[in-house]
C-alpha cells in the first residue's frame, strides 16, 4: 500500500497572514497592504511550480496572487475572520513530475475552482522523496457580478424545541462530510494515475482499522523533529552503531515499527491456523480494546440527541467527568439561580397583592401605601395578577426546558457511566468496589501514559486528580459568617426601601410605592430562608464550643460573637472560660477597628462592611457584659460564706 497524506487547516486573521502564507508557498515576494510590508522568505534551491485556477464567476484580478491575498484581508475584517483553507498533499514518487502536476491541477479543479473557489497551488520538490503541494483556498463565494458573497445568513431554526435566529453556512466547504470526501477523491486521482501508468501500488484515504489491515498507524513528526531524528540517524550511520530515537513522537514511532513487526508475524500464523476467541481478545491491545468499548455502543435516537445537546453545552468532546460538570453546571449554574430568582419574585408580588386585597376589604385607603389606588383597585389588581401569571407561565418554560436539559444530561451520565465502567474492567479484573470517579480517573492515567495504575492507587489518584479541579468549599464558619452578613445587608436593604416607600408616597408616585414595596417584601422572604439556614448552623456551632467551655453559652445570642470565639479556638487560642476569650477578643476587635477609621473615600461596599463591623463591635460588648454577670450570679451561689453573711445581714442566725 502507498503513502497518502491529506491534511487541512484554517488560517484566521488573528493567528495568520493570508498574504505571507501565499508568499512563503509560492516563493515569491508578496506586498502585505495590511501592514505596508513586502513578504519574502528567500530564494528556494528548488523553485515551487505555481498555480491559480479560478471559478467561474471570479474577476479578472484573482489571477494576480499579490491582489488577491490582499483583497481577501480587505473583506475578511473580523478579528477572528477566516482568511483561507490550506490543504497538504502528498504527490505520489512513483509518478514523474508532469504526471504529479496534471494530478494535483484536475483533482484541484474538479474539488475547488469548480465548487466555487479559487485555488492557489504551490509545488514543492525540495526533498527529492517528499513531494508535495500546498492549495491555499479562499472561503468566500463569488456573486455572479464578479464582488464578493456572503460566508453566512441568518435564517428560522428550531433549536431545542424553540424557534431561534440561527446563523448557517451558505456553502457545505466547512462540513467534516466534504472534507472526507475531498480525501477519498484525492485518492481515487492517485489511484487512477497509477493504474494509467501500469504500476500496481494503490493509497487509500481510510485509516488502518477501517482498511480492515491489523496495523498501528505511525505519527507524523513536525519538521525540527524529522530533521533532528534524520542527523542522529545519519550519525549512527556513520559511527557504525544502531539508531535510537531521541525525540519522544520518534521513540513512539519505533515501538510502533516493532508492534507492526510482531503483528505481521502473528497474522502470518494466523494464516496457517485458527485461533479461538479468547486468543484473539488476548492478542488485542488494552489500547485496541478501551477504544472497542466506544466504537460498538450503539446509541437510539434519544441517546444520540441527549449526547448532541450536552456536547454542544460543553463545546468539547464529552466523557465521563465533562458529562458530571454538565448535569452540575445545569443543577447548580446561573440559569437555574435566575430560574430560582424569578421564582422569589413572583411569589414576593403575590404576597404583596394578598396583603393589598385584605387591606382594602379592610379599609380601601390604606391600599395607597401599596402602590394603588382606592378607586382603581379592581382594575389594577386584574393588570397586576395578568403580569404575574404572564411572568409564571415563563418561568414554567424556563423550569421545563432546564429540567428537559437536566434529563438529557443524567442520560449522558448514565451512558458515560456505563462506558467507563467497562473500560475499567479491561484494566482490572478487580472484585473491590470503587467509585465512577476513581475509574474514570483510572482509566484517562492508562490513556495518558499508557500505564496501568496498582489497584492500592486507584483511590489516592482520584482524589488527587479531584483536588487539582476542586473548587474551596467554605468550611461551617464561613458559611455562618456569610449568611449573618446576608441577613445584615438585606435589614439595610428593607430600611432603605421603607424610606423610598415613604418618599413615593408623599410624592404620590404610584408606581415608585409598589416597587418598593415589592421588593421590601422579597428581601423578606430572602431574610426569612437565610435565618433558616442560620439557625441550622448556629445549632452546630454552638454544640462544637460547648465542649470546650466550663461555662455557659446559652446568654449568647449574637452570631457573630459565636464565630469569634470558633475563630480563636481554631487558632488554639481558647482558654476554656467564655468570658477571658471573649475579652480578648474584644480588645483585639476594638484595636483593629480604632486602626481602621471610618472615612468618605470608602466606597459603598466598604461602608457596608464597617457598619457589619461596628455591630459585631456592640454584639461582642453585650455579650462580654452578660458572660460577667452569668459568671458573677454563679459565683455568689456557690459560695456558703457569703449566702451567711445574705442571711446574718437579714436577722438570720447562723448554722452552728
Amino acid at each position: 500500500m502507498g503513502y497518502f497524506y491529506f491534511s487541512s487547516q484554517i488560517l484566521n486573521r488573528m493567528n495568520h497572514s493570508a498574504v505571507a502564507a501565499a508568499a512563503y508557498r509560492s516563493g515569491e515576494p508578496l506586498y502585505s497592504e495590511r501592514d505596508g510590508l513586502t513578504k519574502h522568505f528567500g530564494k528556494r534551491k528548488v523553485v515551487p511550480e505555481s498555480f491559480i485556477l479560478t471559478p467561474k464567476n471570479a474577476p479578472e484580478w484573482v489571477m494576480n496572487r499579490e491582489r488577491l491575498w490582499n483583497e481577501v484581508e480587505k473583506i475578511e475584517k473580523q478579528k477572528n475572520a477566516q482568511l483561507a483553507r490550506e490543504i497538504r498533499l502528498a504527490l505520489p514518487n512513483a509518478l514523474n513530475n508532469d504526471d504529479q502536476k496534471e494530478l494535483i491541477l484536475q483533482f484541484c479543479k474538479e474539488n475547488f475552482s469548480n465548487k466555487g473557489m479559487v485555488a492557489d497551488i504551490a509545488i514543492h520538490r525540495d526533498k527529492e522523496n517528499n513531494p508535495h503541494a500546498h492549495v491555499m483556498l479562499t472561503v468566500r463565494p463569488f456573486n455572479e457580478n464578479g464582488s464578493w458573497g456572503n460566508k453566512r445568513q441568518k435564517v428560522n431554526k428550531e433549536v431545542n424545541g424553540v424557534m431561534k435566529k440561527v446563523s448557517i453556512h451558505l456553502t457545505n466547504w466547512n462540513e467534516k462530510e466534504t472534507l472526507i470526501k475531498w480525501r477519498e477523491n484525492y485518492a481515487e486521482r492517485i489511484n487512477e494515475k497509477l493504474n494509467e501508468r501500469g504500476i500496481e501500488d494503490q493509497v487509500s484515504h481510510e485509516s488502518y482499522k477501517n482498511q480492515g489491515l491489523d496495523r498501528l498507524p505511525g505519527i507524523r513528526l513536525d519538521r525540527t523533529a524529522f530533521q533532528y531524528e534524520n542527523r542522529v540517524k545519519e550519525q549512527a550511520i556513520r559511527n557504525n552503531v544502531p539508531y535510537e530515537p531521541v525525540t519522544y513522537y520518534g521513540k513512539i514511532n519505533e515501538e510502533i515499527k516493532q508492534i507492526n513487526s510482531e503483528l505481521n508475524k502473528i497474522n502470518e500464523l494466523k494464516k496457517q491456523q485458527v485461533v479461538s476467541l479468547s486468543e484473539f481478545k488476548n492478542e488485542k491491545s488494552l489500547t485496541e480494546q478501551i477504544d472497542a468499548i466506544r466504537n460498538s455502543r450503539k446509541l437510539n435516537d434519544t441517546e444520540r440527541k441527549a449526547l448532541s445537546v450536552v456536547a454542544q453545552r460543553a463545546k468539547s468532546y464529552v466523557d465521563y467527568l465533562v458529562a458530571k460538570q454538565v448535569k452540575d453546571e445545569i443543577e447548580n449554574g446561573n440559569w437555574n439561580k435566575k430560574i430560582n430568582s424569578d421564582k422569589l419574585k413572583i411569589i414576593s408580588e403575590k404576597n404583596l397583592l394578598n396583603k393589598a386585597y385584605k387591606v382594602y376589604q379592610d379599609d380601601p385607603k390604606q391600599v395607597l401605601k401599596y402602590g394603588f389606588s382606592p378607586s382603581k383597585f379592581m382594575d389594577q389588581m386584574k393588570e397586576k395578577v395578568s403580569q404575574i401569571k404572564a411572568l409564571e407561565q415563563k418561568n414554567m418554560e424556563d423550569v421545563t426546558k432546564l429540567n428537559m436539559f437536566l434529563t438529557k444530561a443524567d442520560q449522558v451520565l448514565a451512558i458515560q457511566s456505563e462506558l467507563t465502567q467497562k473500560e475499567f474492567s479491561v484494566l482490572y479484573q478487580s472484585s473491590n468496589t470503587y467509585s465512577a470517579d476513581e475509574m474514570y480517573h483510572a482509566v484517562q492515567y492508562f490513556k495518558e501514559t499508557n500505564k496501568i495504575l496498582r489497584e492500592d492507587e486507584v483511590p489516592d489518584y482520584a482524589v488527587s486528580k479531584y483536588k487539582e479541579h476542586e473548587i474551596n468549599t467554605p468550611s461551617l464558619a464561613e458559611q455562618t459568617r456569610n449568611i449573618s452578613k446576608s441577613i445584615f445587608i438585606l435589614d439595610r436593604a428593607i430600611r432603605r426601601q421603607m424610606k423610598e416607600r415613604l418618599t413615593a408616597l408623599k410624592e404620590q408616585n404610584s408606581d415608585l410605592v409598589y416597587e418598593a414595596s415589592r421588593r421590601i417584601e422579597q428581601f423578606r422572604l430572602q431574610k426569612d430562608r437565610h435565618e433558616k439556614d442560620l439557625a441550622g448552623n448556629v445549632q452546630l456551632l454552638r454544640m462544637n464550643l460547648q465542649n470546650k467551655y466550663y461555662d455557659s453559652l446559652d446568654l449568647i445570642t449574637d452570631v457573630e460573637v459565636l464565630l469569634r470565639l470558633q475563630d480563636h479556638q481554631d487558632k488554639g487560642m481558647s482558654s476554656g472560660s467564655v468570658e477571658r476569650d471573649l475579652h480578648e477578643i474584644h480588645q483585639e476587635f476594638t484595636k483593629e477597628m480604632n486602626d481602621k477609621p471610618m472615612d468618605n473615600s470608602f466606597t459603598p461596599n466598604q461602608q457596608v462592611e464597617h457598619q457589619y463591623s461596628q455591630s459585631v463591635a456592640s454584639g461582642l460588648f453585650q455579650a462580654l457584659e452578660q458572660a460577667q454577670r452569668a459568671n458573677e450570679n454563679k459565683k455568689h451561689e456557690k459560695d456558703p460564706t457569703e449566702k451567711k453573711q445574705r442571711r446574718r445581714y437579714r436577722g438570720q442566725e447562723l448554722d452552728h
